[in-house]
């Protein structure tokens, strides 16, 4: 079912912006450009309120978490070091952001709006034809599925599982988002994926008190 969700939401968008437009948009960031500022908030707003969203499931406070996550990303502009480009440094950033409103919320407040969901991540205006009601329908009631199983996950392992899974993202990519290593993201998305999936057997989630479980959620940065 994860597969047949991320074919459907699509994934990371990287916009538009090559290498030598973005150094200079940066630079001039760097040195308080207010329209440079203006102009990062205004190219990359859509693609970090996407990827909260779809990482989330849930619209709540998703205005004061687009713009925590601008804030971060102003404030730490003179430590990129230009390792990764602007997009995915922004997406790393905005999973810091999605990790900590998981930890913090005790319960999802909404249910999971999927027809917005939809809309944020794919451009009415690319769509060929219409989709058909009841395939419409079906692939709702399948999302709906799937971030229900997701809400029951630890947060680290169901940030993993949405990366790799509904993102498309390698092991090396998620590593690199969550701060951490490809081997353990690899035995994070282990036990991650083996409880998804008893969650939508209708089994409780958390149920192994395994090594590699304690070690995904423990101490580890």
């Amino acid at each position: 079912m994860l597969l047949r969700v991320k074919r459907e939401t699509g994934g990371f968008e990287r916009p538009a912006l090559d290498p030598a437009d973005e150094a200079d948009l940066i630079a001039r960031c760097r040195a308080d450009d207010r329209g440079a500022h203006d102009e990062l908030y205004h190219r990359f707003r859509r693609q970090v309120a996407g990827n909260l969203y779809r990482v989330l499931g849930d619209r709540s406070d998703l205005d004061d978490l687009v713009q925590e996550v601008f804030v971060i990303a102003f404030r730490g502009l003179e430590r990129f070091r230009g390792d990764a480009r602007l997009a995915t440094w922004l997406y790393r950033s905005g999973v810091n952001v999605a990790l900590g409103r998981i930890r913090t919320r005790k319960r999802r407040p909404t249910a999971i709006g999927m027809a917005d969901l939809d809309s944020a991540a794919i451009d009415p205006s690319l769509t060929e034809r219409p989709e058909q009601p009841d395939r419409t329908l079906e692939r709702r009631q399948d999302q709906a599925r799937v971030y229900a199983a997701l809400e029951q996950l630890a947060p680290k392992k169901r940030i993993v599982l949405y990366l790799h899974e509904i993102e498309g993202l390698d092991l090396k990519e998620i590593a690199y988002l969550v701060d951490s290593n490809p081997v353990t993201v690899r035995t994070r998305l282990f036990y991650a994926r083996r409880e998804f999936y008893r969650v939508l057997a209708g089994e409780a989630a958390g149920g192994d008190a395994t090594a590699g479980d304690r070690g995904g959620e423990g101490g580890e940065p």
